[in-house]
């Protein structure tokens, strides 16, 4: 009877299988005869009012009432004029196209907006899609886009001293436009046409006139927008084609993907009515004059990346040894042997490229931070911390104008220095620390310490782009470790730097942040569409395996609306998995359209790894809180004098609180009450009692805000994008509140709820989070806090 049932069961999955087979291969067939069943004689440009409809609603107020112009929204950098409705589709549309992308993704794509790179319409219109799909290989793909590149433009070169400015991003709408430049328009209008300005507002001509700039606007935009598009296309296909091509993982896979597309095509031809071959391919004449392989590594090199002097940076040890090559970290801290970067190939070896060679030389795992002489007494503090914290990874100070050798030896004297000294705090902390935390000399653990100067890295031409922020990218690229932290020199760090590396969201995908405060700044929805445009095509992902945006990126916090996401104070890294990401975020730095969008450097890190089509990142879930003491309920009451149900915490810094288990991770702005206290009018801020209302002086402020912050307690506000939580309760409508009373204007108050009863009875109230830390913790941050201050 067994038997009988086993035997049954086969047959029914059997049935069922073949049942499942049969209507995938049906629905393919369905799909590849309608291909054949129509037109591909040609490939033309994207419909008419793409540059618009990629925008949808910014457009669409003007598109009701003008005429469609042609353009480059979604790649082609086109400029003439087409009917919306013509038979001559984008490439994009093909069949083939759609088959391979929806065979390879496993989710569906909900970007709404599609943008590639330009070259790609002259391959395609030169090309068969399916000659190039079902025999070219990976390498000759990468070949075939480069080659193209050249024979458009044999003086091709990614411009990064090009200067494209950002138009007004809160001028996407037509109204929006129209009203912001109205008087200015009256006033050209009436003077072109002899007109009193007042009068010609709602004329006919007039509203054309307007148009006709709106228009204008439109296609600038759109065009800066296709050249960005355009240079990071290329520099990602460059990197993933010749950068990290010895990545065994990568070849594996790619060799993977372009294998499953040629049987898929194979298939297909052969199922479809006439029983076809795939057809071969041929390259035209012109691409035949291009002799690429003929081309220097070294030449291509130097256009995707012109800004680069192909020049090590120089490590010097604090003992002042000095390496022109990464150093070999276990030769200094033999802990780092395991880390080490596993040994180049003979393929890596036999590439002529700097890149991939600077790539296979780092190694371990590491500190980064970058200072300017004016950052040398947060550093000093900075590196007592990390001795309290018992950290044995090496330190990287990153430089790119020079720094001091005043300021170098400071440095060098806090990280080797015998401490030997201890403030009262460390007795009730001593015992959880390990028996080997102090040193032979009873000290606290002396520190590793390395300066990089990258200051020949960079070209001559391009000396002037690697000021501010972007010093941060030069260090977050040209310090030696495979894997490293990098921080700010305010960065205080509450666990030992080993907790960092071993975080499960870092450990599954080699990148791990921290989200910033919840403030009330949003952004326009044009911005999303922007950042989207920026990432992978759907060729760019059937073509060279290079996914799209997915969920994980498109439905995050940012991309809903929210202008401040990241804290850029703490990021976790691996190059060997991020290697590529990690030189795009250079590329988005140089260009103002993205620079202007967000705020320094904070949202980089994150958009490079998923516009360069790795969303292997993950973020701590917690928002930054407000940490600190509670405002004491009798210095907050409603003005009938009965308390809030909202608890209030006031501080001066941001903290970031582990999802794992509610852990004190890291705050920013240093270790004193207020980081802005040397700018203090401390006479003023007295005068307001409205806070802190146990300080009585200027004095008492004065030595109030120079001494350690004191953590009992954290304050994670809700979220709410959408709409201020006015209530007639007289509890907070917004999550944070920044009283610029105190601390030079950056006391930032948080809130355990927001909302309550509104005046129709109903109740908007949203409830965030209140953290009380154990007496354990609390010890352990006075005692860093000493140790950071310098107290006795």
């Amino acid at each position: 009877m067994i038997e009988k049932l086993s035997v049954k069961r086969s047959q029914q999955k059997f049935f069922l299988y073949s049942g499942v087979v049969l209507w995938l291969v049906a629905i393919n067939v369905w799909l590849f005869c309608t291909y054949h069943s129509r037109s591909r004689s040609s490939y033309g440009n994207d419909t008419a009012s793409d540059h618009l409809s990629i925008y949808d609603e910014f457009g669409l107020d003007y598109k009701l009432g003008s005429k469609s112009q042609s353009g480059s929204g979604s790649g082609s950098g086109s400029g003439s004029e087409s009917d919306p409705n013509s038979e001559n589709k984008s490439f994009k549309d093909d069949i083939t196209i759609k088959i391979l992308q929806k065979h390879q993704s496993k989710e569906k794509d909900i970007r709404g907006v599609d943008a590639h790179a330009s070259i790609y319409d002259k391959i395609f219109a030169n090309h068969d899609i399916d000659s190039i799909f079902g025999n070219l290989n990976f390498e000759q793909r990468c070949d075939l886009f480069f080659q193209n590149l050249f024979m458009h433009d044999n003086n091709w070169i990614l411009k990064v001293n090009e200067r494209n400015r950002l138009e007004n991003k809160n001028e996407f709408k037509f109204n929006d436009f129209k009203r912001v430049h109205l008087e200015e328009y009256k006033k050209e209008f009436a003077s072109a046409n002899h007109k009193n300005h007042e009068d010609v507002e709602n004329t006919p001509e007039f509203e054309q006139f307007v148009r006709t700039k709106y228009d204008e606007f439109w296609k600038k935009t759109m065009k800066y927008e296709q050249k960005i598009v355009d240079q990071i296309s290329i520099m990602r296909v460059f990197n993933k084609c010749y950068i990290t091509s010895d990545n065994t993982t990568q070849v594996k896979r790619t060799n993977e993907f372009v294998n499953d597309q040629h049987k898929l095509m194979t298939s297909l031809h052969w199922a479809s009515s006439k029983k076809s071959k795939v057809p071969s391919f041929k390259f035209t004449k012109e691409e035949n004059r291009i002799h690429f392989k003929s081309i220097k590594h070294s030449a291509l090199e130097h256009r995707v990346y012109p800004w680069l002097s192909f020049e090590y940076p120089i490590y010097e040890r604090f003992t002042s040894k000095v390496s022109y090559h990464p150093p070999i970290m276990s030769k200094y801290l033999p802990d780092q042997e395991e880390q080490r970067t596993t040994k180049p190939t003979k393929h890596s070896n036999e590439l002529g490229f700097f890149l991939n060679k600077f790539k296979n030389q780092c190694n371990g795992r590491g500190i980064v931070l970058t200072i300017g002489d004016s950052h040398v007494e947060d550093t000093v503090k900075l590196i007592h911390l990390l001795r309290a914290l018992n950290n044995k990874l090496p330190i990287q100070i990153v430089y790119y104008q020079d720094i001091s050798k005043e300021t170098k030896t400071k440095i060098v004297t806090a990280a080797r220095e015998s401490i030997g000294a201890f403030p009262k705090s460390f007795e009730k902390v001593k015992e959880y620390f390990p028996d080997d935390y102090l040193s032979n000399d009873g000290g606290l653990p002396k520190q590793e310490v390395w300066f990089v100067n990258t200051y020949n890295v960079i070209h001559e031409d391009f000396k002037d782009r690697f000021k501010g922020y972007a010093n941060k990218f030069l260090a977050t690229f040209f310090n030696s470790f495979d894997e490293f932290m990098l921080i700010d020199a305010d960065t205080v760090m509450m666990q030992n730097p080993d907790h960092f590396f071993n975080l499960p969201g870092y450990k599954e995908n080699g990148a791990f942040f921290y989200k910033d405060r919840t403030t009330f700044e949003t952004r326009p929805k044009s911005d999303i569409v922007f950042f989207k445009k920026l990432g992978p095509s759907i060729v760019d992902s059937v073509m060279f395996d290079i996914p799209i945006m997915t969920k994980h990126t498109v439905e995050n916090d940012f991309m809903r609306g929210l202008y401040h996401y990241q804290e850029s104070g703490l990021v976790m890294l691996n190059r060997k998995i991020h290697f590529n990401a990690i030189l795009l975020m250079f590329q988005l730095n140089f260009n103002e359209p993205v620079n202007g969008r967000i705020h320094g450097d904070k949202e980089i890190f994150w958009l490079a790894l998923a516009i360069n089509g790795n969303e292997n990142y993950a973020f701590n879930e917690n928002y930054a809180a407000a940490i600190g003491k509670v405002t004491p309920q009798t210095e907050r009451t409603k003005p009938d004098g009965t308390p809030h149900q909202s608890v209030e915490l006031c501080s001066p810094h941001p903290g970031h609180i582990s999802d794992q288990d509610n852990a004190l991770e890291w705050i920013n702005s240093g270790f004193f009450y207020c980081s802005k206290s040397p700018i203090v009018d401390f006479k003023k801020e007295a005068e307001q009692k409205a806070r802190l209302k146990s300080l009585k002086s200027a004095e008492d402020f004065k030595a109030f805000y120079y001494s350690p912050l004191r953590i009992s307690s954290a304050v994670i506000p809700p979220l709410d994008l959408n709409v201020w939580a006015v209530n007639v309760e007289d509890e907070p409508s917004r999550g944070w509140f920044m009283d610029s009373r105190y601390c030079k204007g950056y006391m930032w108050c948080a809130y355990t709820s927001i909302g309550g009863l509104k005046s129709d009875g109903e109740s908007n109230r949203k409830e965030g989070r209140l953290i009380h830390f154990t007496e354990k913790e609390e010890a352990l941050f006075a005692y860093y806090g000493d140790i950071w201050v310098g107290l006795e």
